[in-house]
């Protein structure tokens, strides 16, 4: 089922603040069998469910996620009032055990959790990985660690860690020796950088393109050997690609 090869970009956001347990919530219960979220470390170092190192867009606060505790930052909103106004003024930011635990209800769900390069600067590979690798261990085998800080996702591969994958900066990357030594189970690229001529169908890992929102682009790509593609609106395009096929 082509609805089945859709991955929920930061959870359900064109109808919900990105990156929080609501958006996540609402996208598994439209349908979505594959999610991503991203991950940055509070002050005290804990995993958190954020794109942006910043307060700003999200929260409409000044400051960054790595200057306040865990503690701190739960009593914050995660609301996006730029996008929704007050529409989602009482949502706040999510801890990743909160997404961990969603995971552990739904295990037909694949999470592809990427760690933010503001992570790593924060607390280098060795801590960041083991950080974000303890509070996933209860849902290991649900969770592909994904990034584009290629030696993050190396480590976690030499650490054992099972399912892991790349996020490409440029198409021409995949041909490069540090994937070959990963050997990744799925690598992410915007569908802009994609050559008119690749041939996806020669890639050995899975190729997953964002940001698609266009049922018609999609299926495009799907005809071109994407096996999936990245939506921030899940639910509409779960809808339409239900009655189509390839």
């Amino acid at each position: 089922m082509l609805q089945d090869r859709l991955v929920a970009h930061r959870g359900y956001r064109r109808k919900y603040p990105e990156n929080t347990l609501l958006a996540y919530r609402e996208a598994i219960a439209v349908g979505a069998r594959a999610i991503e979220t991203d991950v940055l470390l509070s002050a005290d170092r804990q995993p958190v469910l954020y794109h942006d190192a910043t307060l700003t867009r999200v929260s409409g606060r000044r400051g960054r996620i790595d200057q306040l505790t865990l503690a701190q930052l739960l009593t914050l909103p995660a609301h996006e009032p730029k996008r929704f106004g007050t529409a989602f003024a009482d949502n706040r930011i999510t801890a990743l055990t909160a997404l961990v635990e969603l995971l552990a209800d739904h295990p037909g769900v694949t999470a592809y959790i990427e760690i933010k390069h503001e992570a790593l600067a924060f607390a280098g590979i060795e801590q960041c990985y083991r950080i974000i690798a303890d509070c996933l261990a209860p849902v290991a085998s649900q969770c592909v660690l994904i990034s584009f800080a290629f030696d993050v996702i190396a480590h976690a591969s030499a650490q054992g860690w099972q399912r892991n994958g790349l996020v490409l900066e440029r198409w021409s990357d995949h041909r490069g020796n540090a994937v070959a030594e990963i050997a990744p189970e799925v690598m992410f690229c915007n569908h802009r950088k994609v050559p008119a001529r690749a041939d996806l169908n020669q890639i050995v890992p899975e190729v997953v393109l964002y940001e698609i929102d266009c049922p018609a682009t999609a299926i495009h790509w799907f005809r071109r050997g994407a096996d999936r593609v990245e939506t921030f609106d899940i639910g509409g395009m779960i809808q339409a690609l239900a009655r189509h096929a390839l």
